[in-house]
């Protein structure tokens, strides 16, 4: 227990010493994952002097498709990327003191409900908590830690201002709704910032005034929030050309009604529990088979839903027994609610990062439930529990100095993930593949290709399809034949798989199959004196009986790259090392 006698400063440098000794280990980690695509890949990001242009382009650069908007989190990387001329550790000690920073943030926040001892637990557990390592270990991830930080700030404005008098000042409306833009430029998932404001009001805020009359002293102030939401959504969809929603469908979702989409987040459920609660067993990926697409009702609903309706009765049962107990359950709602991919599916079934501003208020609610049992607790009790929550941030400081190194670079990640953490993903199988061949060890690759291809989705064809180009550009034209054949079943309008499909009939001597293939492609109106002369060619060949080997193709890349409408190489759904 944190006496009194030390100076203020103190637990505020407690709690970010905690949040560096668990992020220490990873300092010379290189860039992995989707830091090579977003940062080291990324000219625009190298190029801070234009950095304004980053405001008129998605997320995702060419080749991949149109994916995302975070403009500040683009400039954010070239500001870094500048000062260290692209050396990793200038993000990985960015990125460490901003987590140093949320931490203490996390604290502030906790202390506006609570005496110093639970608040400074609650808050060095937030700092020392293992699932949190994905969100600090990965550059692009620095989005979470400041969308966090931003929703801490806010809430702190907005409870500060409310307590203090009826009505919010305007300089602490304009400073929200200003953090709330900023917020929102970092990441999509800032859009919820206003659903904390709303939950802070109605659990912690104790007023006598009627409900009417409170609405009226907060109602400007969320038209601001809904004025920016409004704004930065209608700025994001122009960019993204029109698109919505914005980003792919996860694999493990799509072909999935609305009600499939319910079930099979059902099963996630206890998946987050795990994750915010004892987070033993960590994993750099959670697609399928780690996590599939559900269709009918098992014992993973039953279980999923009757602990949603646990934190439900827990919700309403602490609503005035301990507000920060609710608050935080609340919160825990709020933060998950962007990936809860029942209304409208996203790119993410289960990613760790994402469990990073949900976490926020799983502390919050132990720190409230501590502050309920410490009056009613003995001595020994105290002492035990003051045991257990140092055990804990012994354990968290272990198992998160453990993990960072999983991303030491970008084999080190995938062969750990494919190999021990996540074994039935076929993203990491796939990815592994994809490195062990650019390495020339093609037996090992063929090996991982068929491993990623038996764990893959049913309508999820991309691995093979992958596979068979990396045949084809190797002159093995006849094991390849079968795995387009069987990627063309599933999605015959792909015509970049289907201009690889005739290149290979046409090396093996097929001509007629050839020539029925590029019938097939004149008729989807794409590039269609390409595919014609490809058919005379295909004539020609069959006209005068060409020996097998001797006729070839250019295969022109507005032909290999467009899909039709569908995931392809250059869409992150499907680039062997994106996870988004």
């Amino acid at each position: 227990m944190i006496s009194r006698r030390y100076p203020s400063w103190f637990p505020v440098a407690g709690v970010a010493f905690l949040a560096l000794a668990a992020s220490i280990s990873g300092i010379a980690n290189q860039f992995a994952q989707d830091d090579w695509a977003i940062i080291l890949k990324n000219a625009p990001v190298h190029d801070l002097l234009h950095g304004w242009r980053l405001f008129t382009k998605p997320y995702w650069p060419p080749p991949f498709v149109p994916d995302l908007y975070r403009p500040l989190a683009l400039l954010s990387y070239a500001v870094q990327w500048a000062v260290g001329g692209g050396a990793p550790v200038v993000f990985r000690l960015f990125s460490y003191g901003l987590y140093a920073v949320v931490c203490t943030q996390v604290l502030r926040l906790a202390r506006l409900e609570l005496s110093l001892a639970p608040a400074f637990a609650a808050a060095a557990l937030f700092a020392v908590h293992p699932v949190h390592v994905e969100a600090v270990a990965m550059a692009v991830n620095q989005g979470e830690l400041w969308v966090a930080l931003f929703s801490c700030l806010a809430v702190v404005l907005y409870l500060k201002a409310r307590k203090a008098g009826n009505v919010l000042p305007g300089h602490t409306e304009l400073g929200i709704s200003g953090l709330y833009l900023v917020a929102c430029f970092f990441k999509e998932n800032a859009l919820v910032i206003p659903g904390f404001l709303l939950a802070a009001e109605l659990i912690l805020v104790r007023s006598p005034d009627s409900w009417p009359r409170r609405i009226g002293q907060i109602r400007q102030l969320f038209l601001l929030l809904a004025l920016v939401a409004v704004s930065y959504y209608g700025v994001r969809t122009l960019v993204l050309h029109g698109d919505l929603v914005g980003s792919f469908t996860a694999e493990g979702l799509a072909y999935l009604t609305m009600g499939q989409r319910a079930i099979t987040m059902l099963s996630v459920v206890p998946h987050w529990f795990r994750l915010l609660l004892w987070p033993a067993h960590l994993q750099g990926d959670y697609s399928p088979g780690e996590i599939v697409g559900q269709t009918h009702w098992g014992a993973a609903q039953t279980f999923g839903l009757e602990l949603v309706l646990l934190v439900v009765v827990l919700t309403a049962w602490s609503w005035r027994r301990a507000p920060l107990v609710a608050f935080g359950l609340v919160w825990c709602a709020i933060g998950i609610f962007p990936v809860h991919n029942v209304l409208v599916p996203t790119g993410i079934v289960l990613a760790e990062r994402t469990l990073f501003l949900p976490s926020v208020g799983m502390v919050l609610a132990l720190g409230g439930a501590a502050q309920l049992a410490l009056p009613r607790a003995t001595e020994r009790a105290r002492l035990a529990l003051a045991a257990l929550t140092g055990a804990l941030l012994i354990a968290g400081v272990a198992r998160s100095t453990a993990r960072h190194p999983v991303w030491a670079d970008q084999f080190t990640f995938w062969y750990q993930t494919a190999n021990r953490d996540a074994p039935l993903s076929y993203r990491a199988h796939h990815a592994l593949a994809e490195m062990y061949w650019g390495a020339d060890l093609q037996g090992r690759a063929e090996h991982e290709y068929r491993v990623a291809i038996g764990l893959s989705p049913p309508k999820l064809t991309q691995v093979m399809v992958d596979y068979a180009n990396r045949l084809r550009l190797k002159g093995f034209c006849y094991p390849a034949l079968p795995l387009y054949r069987e990627g063309l079943a599933v999605h015959p309008n792909f015509i970049g798989w289907r201009a690889a499909f005739v290149a290979c009939l046409l090396d093996l001597g097929q001509y007629q199959e050839a020539r029925s293939a590029a019938l097939i492609g004149v008729s989807y109106d794409y590039q269609a004196d390409s595919w014609r002369q490809i058919r005379a060619t295909a004539d020609s060949a069959l006209r005068v009986q060409a020996p097998p080997g001797t006729v070839r193709i250019a295969l022109l890349d507005s032909i290999t790259t467009h899909t039709g409408g569908g995931s392809s190489a250059t869409s992150p759904s499907s680039a062997s090392t994106s996870t988004k």
